[in-house]
């Protein structure tokens, strides 16, 4: 079995419930100034409705924020959770690389809003980083078993590597663009982050 990237088909926005869009809007405008510099009038003009709704679904600003870190939180568990996906590959660790490279490719701005909360000290971006680490750890853990792993490595600390690598690409997005012949989320710079990201991790920098 040879892996492949595949990459999840986004959804239409007219076919959100208006709680959706509510949420996806917020996820938006958190990943771009902050949780503490967004109001819920912020989120309702950016999802196009009054803030009156957005109240209405969500009550309060910690309830959206809450259905904001549940949504993230879901995503990475759908599409790095069933560590089980990586067996029968003959190359496990491109196979994990694929994976990842997928899901940042599709989810940006989710990986956006938990670095933008880290950075700024927020604890309820601290329980989605620790959702990442654990789920990293859980497939780590699986290719351990396998024996694809060397038997001294710190696994705890790899999938906080693993995860720290891949917030800060996401991050420095902008910057990281200015040294590529092409952006970073086009299909030929993910092809070439995931090949030398995967072979770092495969075989160290040093000869």
């Amino acid at each position: 079995m040879s892996p492949t990237i595949t990459h999840s088909h986004p959804v239409r926005e007219s076919d959100l419930t208006a709680a959706a869009r509510i949420r996806n809007a917020a996820l938006e405008r958190f990943a771009e100034a902050g949780v503490a510099d967004t109001s819920i009038r912020d989120v309702a003009r950016a999802a196009g409705t009054s803030a009156g709704l957005v109240q209405h679904h969500f009550k309060t600003k910690a309830r959206l924020r809450r259905a904001v870190d549940e949504y993230v939180t879901s995503i990475v568990v759908g599409a790095l959770g069933d560590a089980s996906e990586l067996e029968g590959f003959a190359d496990p660790i491109q196979a994990a690389g694929d994976r990842i490279t997928a899901f940042v490719a599709a989810n940006p701005t989710a990986l956006r809003y938990v670095g933008r909360a880290l950075v700024d000290g927020d604890r309820a971006g601290r329980r989605v980083f620790d959702a990442l680490v654990e789920v990293i750890l859980a497939n780590l853990r699986r290719l351990a078993d396998e024996g694809s792993l060397h038997d001294d490595l710190d696994l705890e600390w790899a999938a906080m590597h693993l995860v720290i690598f891949n917030l800060a690409t996401v991050l420095f997005e902008s910057a990281i663009d200015d040294k590529l012949p092409s952006p970073l989320f086009g299909s030929e710079q993910l092809r070439r982050w995931n090949i030398a990201t995967t072979e770092l991790y495969r075989r160290g920098m040093f000869g």
